[in-house]
């Protein structure tokens, strides 16, 4: 094979993996076909119900929060999941 083909296969790879794993300018999100997730402190946030925003909380895992409102139940749509809503993270 000659070297212009060779480089040629080179760049379809690269760009096939750049495709793959590129970062969205917009938000700063790695686009890596997985569920989405947000994090702040290294502290998974789920998707936030009204209830929750309303007082001014996040939904987090119970086991990250520090400081739990006092109302529970405010975040019904990742319950199962162990979450609460939270004023303070860990």
């Amino acid at each position: 094979m000659s070297n212009s083909i060779n480089i040629f296969g080179l760049c379809l790879v690269s760009a096939l993996m750049l495709q793959f794993a590129c970062a969205d300018i917009e938000t700063n999100e790695v686009n890596d076909n997985s569920t989405p997730e947000y994090m702040i402190q290294g502290v998974r946030v789920y998707p936030n119900d009204r209830h929750c925003a309303l007082v001014g909380g996040l939904c987090v895992h119970t086991s990250d929060c520090n400081l739990p409102t006092t109302n529970k139940g405010l975040c019904p749509s990742s319950a199962h999941l162990g979450v609460e809503c939270c004023y303070e993270l860990i």
